[in-house]
């Protein structure tokens, strides 16, 4: 873990540190494993958004096209790919080594980053996780992408931090009922993800057949 947390400030370091939204100030440096919380604001994420598609967890709408709808893979997507099959299948040393790499290349590619931040929860690193999302979604600021909410429920989940990952979990949840409105719909939608993801998802769901802990007014950061 360590490591992983040391490649990340690494990788990232080239790139221009930026506020995750307008509204949101960049958080502060997370004590251990404790990431600092950012909530939903209460509207749902719904708008499309091509740097989730092609893998697993990207909506449905981000899965089509023909491959000559395409210019030929370039470098930076094969080795995103490449990254990302190596994560999901628990090979972190590769991971890295690709997904370094690539942001070598193009930090700011945000298919790119999208891929890197599910590739850290699937490798155990959610601090990772989140600042490559945060990362991605400072660079369009004015967009509320669907994959978001699920992301940051597996991330905050991933860091044991219960509260803001059901918070996220009912996010998902008004932004895509279909997929995930209710934990029956969530099972299937997400039958074919990776098992380390899947551990997740079942977590979120013990959370929310918990119910509430903490009130909302105690977090940090809402956005």
């Amino acid at each position: 873990m360590k490591t992983r947390k040391v490649m990340c400030t690494i990788l990232f370091a080239a790139a221009s540190q930026a506020a995750f939204a307008a509204n949101v100030p960049q958080a502060a440096p997370a004590l251990a494993s404790i990431l600092p919380v950012l909530l939903p604001d209460g509207r749902p994420y719904t708008d499309p958004d091509v740097s989730a598609r092609g893998l697993p967890e990207a909506s449905p709408f981000n899965q089509g096209g023909s491959s000559g709808a395409f210019p030929p893979i370039s470098p930076v997507r094969k080795l995103t790919d490449e990254g990302w099959l190596a994560a999901s299948t628990r090979r972190p040393s590769a991971a890295q080594l690709n997904f370094q790499r690539a942001l070598r290349i193009k930090p700011n590619d945000r298919r790119l980053l999208w891929a890197y931040g599910w590739s850290m929860i699937n490798l155990g690193d959610p601090a990772c996780a989140l600042e490559a999302f945060q990362r991605n979604l400072s660079l369009r600021p004015q967009q509320r992408p669907q994959w978001v909410p699920m992301a940051m429920a597996l991330t905050y989940a991933a860091s044991g931090q219960r509260d803001a990952a059901l918070a996220w979990y009912r996010a998902a949840a008004l932004s895509d009922p279909v997929r995930f409105g209710t934990d029956n719909a969530t099972l299937r939608t997400t039958l074919h993800w990776t098992s380390s993801e899947r551990v997740l998802i079942k977590q979120l769901i013990g959370y929310a057949a918990q119910g509430d802990g903490a009130s909302v007014s105690e977090f940090a950061a809402r956005w």
